[in-house]
């Protein structure tokens, strides 16, 4: 078995950057072949909301901007060859394809052979939430694209000693901060190793001021909704609560149910790597953490600090908070195949590719199969949307639940009605109505339909609604009546009649009209 020492290159010799062009490329094709075609669910589909406005207000909760995601969707929504929803999911199948290229050229640069780095991005592209993530609009695949794009600039430093490497690096990571806040995890970890770089005497004195400076300018976007923040409180409390925590303190410094988690977070990883070749992950993380490199160990430390990230984050989808470790857990495989490369056969690269591609087998079969297990993992369903296939298969080619369901629930309501939404099936309400003009005599009572004032009225405990709508001449509705979709008055004071695709809503001892 190979130490990985040093890299040994392939014969005859691959140009990188071939190699991580073909990567990316032919990644894209499978994200934009198998691309969501238009309107989506759940937060997915807020950001097609939120893109298309270029909105950048999200009052008390500024973390959850992800300005960087926004701006690349908004701008690909004016090229003219598709529409808003299309743009921003095509946003994020460009920043996951270049991701998966990223984990390509590292692996290439970190074992020197071309087969394993290949398998190392097959791995990393056709992983579960790597792939479902791909295919609608979500901030994962940027976050994945610019941790590896830091890898590779301290790659490039490590072995040219070239200052420039460490400012694009640290300018990529102010970028990767102005799309998910995760990236501090990697700013903690190589703004450490260069500081230590810059004691140890390698790196020119200048580097902190201006690397500090390059920061600053890449998280350009995160200052400006902070900014907003502020003149919205006026209070630099709150402006860096809702800017660095928001509303979700609790699951961010979560330290309670670790097993469960933890337990939780090993299927997680098992689905998206359910192929043999993942175990020579621990191969991989070995080989590098021997090898005398600097940067094969904080490849071996981010895999650890964002696994323990996501393991311990306590939120419905914990799932997609895995996706930065996959960079470097494909990274470690690719690296634990290269080790043992020499001991397997003639015929080793064939059979391995064909091990890597178990995994779209897999999600195939797999909600056919839990189906006939009877195994539940959702409250309930949603019209046009089986939850097997919605939840197991990450494609998401012809899936047009959304705007179906979006359509026909407001051509169905009668005029001045109200709707509440929770916050999965409201993003298409309202891009309908928002962005495409439809039904604007409706008020849809959802996150991001209304004020945070207005909005938590609605969905407080204020029991005197239902007359002042009914005074208003407004028959109210809500998309669900299962109690954790819907205001816990609603549940107290009214009861539900189906009424299509929602429930309408009338107070006790009335008569459905």
């Amino acid at each position: 078995m190979r130490t990985l020492e040093e890299p040994v290159a392939d014969s005859p010799r691959v140009g990188r950057g071939l190699l991580w062009l073909v990567s990316v490329a032919a990644a894209l094709v499978l994200y934009v072949a198998t691309l969501a075609p238009d309107l989506v669910w759940q937060d997915s589909g807020d950001y097609q909301l939120a893109a298309a406005r270029l909105d950048f207000s999200r009052p008390g909760d500024a973390v959850r901007v992800h300005p960087w995601f926004l701006a690349v969707a908004w701008a690909l929504g004016h090229v003219g060859l598709w529409n808003y929803a299309q743009a921003a999911n095509l946003a994020s199948a460009i920043g996951t394809a270049l991701a998966a290229g990223n984990v390509v050229l590292l692996t290439r640069l970190v074992t020197g052979r071309t087969w394993p780095a290949v398998l190392g991005g097959i791995t990393f592209a056709i992983g579960h939430a790597v792939w479902a993530h791909a295919v609608v609009a979500e901030t994962y695949g940027w976050a994945a694209a610019l941790v590896s794009a830091e890898c590779l600039c301290a790659w490039a430093w490590r072995t040219r000693r070239q200052a420039g490497w460490l400012l694009l690096l640290l300018l990529i990571n102010g970028v990767a901060i102005s799309n998910h806040l995760m990236a501090v995890l990697s700013l903690a970890v190589f703004g450490l190793w260069v500081l230590a770089e810059w004691l140890r005497g390698r790196a020119p004195w200048w580097i902190p001021p201006a690397g500090a400076a390059c920061w600053l300018v890449g998280g350009t976007l995160y200052w400006i909704v902070v900014g907003m923040e502020y003149v919205r409180t006026e209070s630099v409390l709150a402006t860096l609560r809702s800017a660095t925590v928001g509303a979700w303190g609790a699951s961010i410094f979560n330290l309670s149910d670790l097993a469960g988690l933890f337990g939780k977070s090993v299927l997680y990883v098992g689905l998206n790597y359910p192929t043999p070749v993942a175990l020579a992950i621990f191969v991989g993380a070995w080989g590098l953490w021997r090898r005398r490199d600097a940067v094969g160990r904080l490849m071996v430390i981010l895999a650890v600090l964002y696994f323990a990230w996501a393991a311990r984050y306590k939120v419905a989808d914990q799932y997609a908070f895995f996706v930065p470790f996959y960079v470097f857990g494909s990274v470690l495989i690719g690296a634990g195949l290269a080790m043992v490369w020499p001991r397997l056969g003639g015929l080793k690269a064939w059979v391995l590719v064909a091990l890597a591609l178990v995994p779209i087998a897999a999600y195939a079969v797999l909600p056919a199969e839990a189906r006939r297990a009877g195994y539940v993992f959702f409250q309930r369903e949603l019209p046009y949307r089986d939850p097997y296939t919605f939840f197991l298969q990450p494609w998401r080619r012809g899936d047009s639940s959304a705007r179906q369901f979006a359509e026909e629930v407001l051509e169905a309501l009668p005029p001045g009605a109200v709707l509440f939404s929770d916050t999965t099936p409201a993003p298409p309400l309202l891009c309908l109505q928002k962005l495409e003009g439809r039904r604007p005599d409706v008020q849809i009572a959802a996150p991001g339909g209304l004020e945070p004032a207005v909005l938590k009225r609605y969905w407080g405990s204020a029991k005197d609604l239902m007359p002042e709508f009914e005074a208003e001449g407004r028959r109210v509705f809500v998309v669900t009546d299962h109690g954790a979709y819907m205001p816990k008055w609603m549940a107290e004071f009214t009861r539900r009649a189906a009424f299509g695709h929602v429930s309408e809503v009338k107070r006790v001892g009335e008569v459905a009209k």
